[in-house]
């Protein structure tokens, strides 16, 4: 089509998915299990910081974590063995500076084919029209759940040394201010209930 001497293209409406990104960085997480045959199977895939930025709660900043995935396909059923291994950053209890923290965690994912699919007990029922299993979603979770309850630098001079300061830690208070008898009157209450 022809108008005032230039040729206009037909319309082609673009819809472009605020999800695609996501998609594309979780994709190396997705194992296509149909055409698998039965027997052992090993996977190695990489939760980097992309990773973990396309989840909206995730407490990991910077993250270089290997997983490697043994799935076993025996009939109708899968057994996999997920082990995450590697280092991310995440800031200090004490100064918030960001510190590396190990992480190492193994975890067990049975699967088995069924009628229904059903991903909310401990054994992961698929129905058939299921034909991956998405492990993107277990990696996150296992990565959070493996990180230690406390996150301190090894010795508070390596601590930020202005907010170290500002709080008031000494060397005598390693912990970083968990001392409850000053702060929390209700400590003294419980003792006097013993």
């Amino acid at each position: 089509m022809w108008r005032e001497g230039l040729f206009l293209k037909p319309f082609r409406p673009t819809f472009a998915s605020p999800n695609l990104e996501t998609l594309d960085i979780r994709a190396p997480f997705r194992i296509a299990f149909v055409g698998l045959k039965p027997g052992s199977h090993h996977f190695q895939m990489e939760a980097d910081t992309a990773f973990f930025a396309s989840f909206p709660l995730s407490e990991i900043e910077e993250a270089h974590v290997k997983v490697d995935v043994q799935l076993d396909k025996i009939g109708t059923t899968m057994d996999c063995q997920i082990h995450l291994h590697g280092h991310c950053k995440l800031p200090c209890d004490r100064c918030l500076a960001l510190i590396d923290v190990p992480i190492d965690t193994k975890d067990r994912l049975v699967v088995k084919m069924g009628e229904t699919t059903d991903t909310e007990q401990e054994v992961w029922v698929f129905g058939p029209e299921v034909y991956q299993l998405d492990l993107a979603q277990t990696v996150f979770e296992m990565a959070h759940l493996g990180l230690p309850a406390r996150r301190l630098h090894a010795d508070l001079s390596d601590c930020d040394p202005e907010v170290v300061s500002r709080v008031g830690w000494t060397d005598t208070d390693p912990e970083g201010g968990d001392d409850t008898e000053d702060t929390d009157p209700r400590w003294n209450q419980l003792k006097d209930l013993k």
